[in-house]
């Protein structure tokens, strides 16, 4: 099939998740004409399908957690000008052990001075502000104020329209791209031509460059969540919340002298939860629902059947951690990101005119906007 219009490109994206909408965002703002190709009729992968937390506390310092500042500042303008639902309501990483207090103490010795926004919390002060987590008996918890929560379909939506708007991108949905040797773009739509290509397909590995993707030693990583139903109006959960089951992966906590023995007791008593890679959050919408998860599957191909046990695990996790007045769960999902053992992103040279461009590891919500900057920075 033809292109009746004989559309070409500077630059065609695939993928419409939050990875090629920053790249997008990257390269329309340097004036080039770029079009982006979604196979679905809008993008339903992870990008659509998680948390939606902005989150640097959780990156590596360097690089990575710099490159988490700078896409919050993409994020700030597009709150304003794209018109993108947020609520800075920040982080409470909960202590409800010595050992993980501890650890908290030890990091807020120094975090000031590293760049981190945040307070040490007494247990007084973290049932105060955050009720929901009386039950758990905390002895204190970490308020870091750099995390915000969007709503993930909503931020997609509202930023592809913005792109279409201020910046001429040209959207294909619902258009598989089955070819990617620029200058010729073949999609079940017609034909193409562009300049460069970047392959931005999230755990799609097979389609485009499979050779690459399986020389680079990348893999997938399945996830679960759940939603409650909306809380009773008024009750609020007052920020997002973990505890040390998830916050013992951040680096930046890992390098703390107080670390091991707060990690030899979660392998100790959590095995179970610790052999299927879930870690607990709760986040609420604007909806009042509270967004709860998650679990790790890596594996090339992950099962396609959700495991109802793995779910029970995180909801019996989180009952133990805050007292929600309506726990009941309401609706239930799975996604699949790209993850890779060694790679915090997956930028590679398909061809001379192809790039592949992938963000590893969940965090495409929080570093893309500055992984983008790079790559087009470097392109271009």
């Amino acid at each position: 099939m033809s292109n009746p219009n004989n559309k070409h490109y500077d630059l065609v994206i695939v993928g419409g998740g939050i990875v090629g909408l920053a790249h997008a965002l990257a390269a329309a703002s340097r004036g080039l004409g770029v079009a982006v190709f979604e196979r679905h009729p809008k993008p339903c992968g992870a990008s659509a399908r998680n948390f939606g937390m902005l989150w640097p506390i959780g990156q590596p310092p360097g690089k990575i957690r710099e490159r988490a500042l700078c896409s919050m500042k993409t994020w700030q303008q597009l709150f304003t000008e794209a018109g993108v639902w947020n609520d800075p309501c920040g982080s409470l990483l909960l202590a409800r052990h010595p050992d993980e207090l501890a650890v908290l103490e030890e990091f807020f010795t120094t975090a000031g001075e590293r760049g981190y926004d945040c307070d040490l919390l007494s247990p007084q002060e973290v049932t105060t502000s955050f009720p929901a987590t009386r039950s758990a008996a905390p002895l204190g918890g970490l308020l870091s104020r750099q995390e915000t929560l969007v709503e993930p379909e909503q931020a997609l939506a509202r930023i592809t329209s913005f792109l279409e708007e201020s910046f001429a991108v040209e959207f294909y949905f619902d258009t598989e791209v089955l070819t990617a040797d620029a200058p010729l773009v073949e999609t079940s739509r017609g034909r193409f031509t562009a300049d460069r290509v970047l392959v931005c397909s999230g755990a799609d590995f097979e389609t485009l460059f499979p050779d690459v993707f399986k020389e680079s030693g990348i893999i997938r990583c399945k996830l679960q969540m759940m939603q409650t139903s909306p809380q009773p109006p008024g009750w609020k959960l007052g920020a997002m919340i973990t505890d040390s089951l998830a916050f013992r992966s951040y680096p930046v906590l890992q390098k703390c002298e107080s670390y091991s023995p707060m990690q030899e007791r979660i392998l100790r008593n959590h095995e179970d939860l610790d052999r299927l890679g879930i870690t607990v959050f709760a986040a609420q919408n604007s909806k009042g629902e509270i967004i709860a998860g998650d679990s790790h599957h890596y594996a090339a191909n992950p099962p396609l059947e959700d495991d109802p046990g793995i779910d029970g695990k995180i909801s019996e996790y989180l009952h133990a951690m805050l007292e929600i007045p309506r726990p009941e769960i309401s609706t239930r999902w799975s996604a699949v990101y790209p993850a890779h053992p060694h790679r915090s992103e997956l930028v590679e040279d398909a061809t001379d005119s192809a790039r592949i461009a992938l963000v590893c590891g969940g965090n495409g919500m929080t570093t893309a906007f500055g992984l983008a900057q790079e790559v087009v920075e470097d392109w271009y």
